[in-house]
C-alpha cells in the first residue's frame, strides 16, 4: 500500500468515530431539549389542549416511553434507510424538506466559495508581490476593518446602499440570480479577507526558506518565485480555513438567509428551533454534521495533494 492510499484510508476510519458520535449528538438533542415532543405536536394549533390521556398515548405512538437505547437503535435503523423522521409541525418528512430547499443553499455556499477563493487567493499574492507598498498597507488595514464588521451589518450596509439608495439589486428570495449578490458578499468578504491574510503570511515564510533564497539569488523575480515554488507549499493554511468556512455553508448560514428572505437549510433550521421542532433539529445537526465532516476530509486530501510532507507524517 503507497503513502497515499494509506493516508486517505487512516483519515477515512479516523473519521467513523466522528461520524458516530454526530449521530448521538444529534439524537441526544432531542432528549435534554426542554419541553415534550409529545405535547409540542399536539399544541401546533394554540387552541387546542390537549387531554393528559391524549399526550400520554401519543408518546407511546412515538416510542418516547422506551429505554433510551431502543429509541437510538430505532432512530439510527432510520437513518441508515433515509428517514430522518417527519416534522411536528406539518407531519412532512424532514429529508425531503431538506432536499427540497438544500438547492438554495447549495447556490448561495459554491457562490460564496467562489468568491472567497478568488478574492482571497489573489488579495494574498498581490499583498505579497507589493509587499510594504500602498497597496499592501492599504489592503492590511481594510482586511481587518471588514473582517471586525458582524456579518448582519454588512449585510443590512448593502441592503441601505444597494437596494434602498441606488436600486440596483432586490433584496430577499432567489430570483433573479442577482438576488444572490448581497448574501454572497455578506458570507464571503470577511473570510475572503482572512484567506487573504493567511497566505500573505505563509508565502512571506516561505519565501525565507533555503530553496526561496537560492532562487532569488539565481536572479529570479518574485513573482515568479512565488507563482513558481512557494504558492503551492503556502496554500495549507488557507485551504484548511477555506474548508472549515464552506461545511459551515453548508449547513446554512441562517442569519444571511434570514435577512435575504432565502428559502434554505439555514431558515428551515431557524423555523424548527423557534417551533421546539425536534425531529427537524435533529436532521439538521445529523447534516450539517456529515457535511462538515466530510468537507474537512477532503481538505485533508487536498492538503496531503499540495505538501506531500504531510501524508508522509512531517511536520511541515
Amino acid at each position: 500500500m503507497n503513502d497515499t492510499l494509506r493516508y486517505i484510508m487512516t483519515k477515512i476510519f479516523l473519521a467513523i468515530p466522528i461520524l458516530i458520535g454526530i449521530t448521538l449528538l444529534a439524537f441526544g438533542l432531542g432528549l435534554i431539549a426542554r419541553g415534550d415532543p409529545a405535547l409540542a405536536r399536539l399544541t401546533v394549533d394554540p387552541d387546542y389542549i390537549p387531554t393528559e390521556e391524549e399526550v400520554q398515548a401519543l408518546r407511546e405512538e412515538m416510542g418516547l416511553t422506551d429505554p433510551i437505547f431502543i429509541q437510538y437503535g430505532r432512530w439510527i435503523s432510520g437513518v441508515v434507510k433515509g428517514d430522518l423522521g417527519e416534522s411536528y409541525l406539518d407531519d412532512k418528512p424532514v429529508l425531503s424538506e431538506m432536499l427540497r430547499l438544500l438547492p438554495n443553499t447549495l447556490l448561495l455556499s459554491f457562490m460564496s466559495l467562489t468568491l472567497i477563493v478568488v478574492l482571497g487567493l489573489l488579495g494574498g499574492i498581490l499583498l505579497v508581490v507589493f509587499q510594504d507598498r500602498l497597496f499592501d498597507v492599504i489592503g492590511r488595514i481594510l482586511s481587518i476593518f471588514i473582517m471586525s464588521v458582524p456579518g448582519f451589518c454588512l449585510a443590512y450596509f448593502m441592503i441601505w446602499v444597494f437596494a434602498q439608495k441606488l436600486k440596483l439589486l432586490p433584496t430577499s428570495g432567489t430570483e433573479p440570480m442577482t438576488a444572490f449578490i448581497m448574501p454572497c458578499l455578506a458570507l464571503a468578504l470577511s473570510s475572503a479577507c482572512l484567506v487573504a491574510r493567511l497566505l500573505r503570511s505563509s508565502i512571506l515564510g516561505e519565501l525565507v526558506q533555503d530553496y526561496a533564497l537560492t532562487a532569488r539569488a539565481k536572479g529570479l523575480r518574485k513573482s515568479q518565485l512565488v507563482f513558481r515554488h512557494t504558492l503551492r507549499n503556502a496554500l495549507t493554511p488557507s485551504v484548511t480555513h477555506i474548508a472549515n468556512v464552506f461545511g459551515g455553508f453548508l449547513g446554512g448560514s441562517m442569519i444571511t438567509e434570514s435577512i435575504f428572505s432565502i428559502p434554505g437549510i439555514g431558515t428551515y433550521a431557524l423555523t424548527a428551533i423557534n417551533n421546539r421542532d425536534y425531529t427537524a433539529i435533529q436532521g439538521y445537526v445529523l447534516f450539517t454534521g456529515f457535511a462538515f465532516v466530510l468537507v474537512c476530509l477532503l481538505s485533508d486530501l487536498i492538503c496531503s495533494y499540495l505538501n506531500p510532507q504531510i501524508r508522509l507524517g512531517r511536520r511541515v
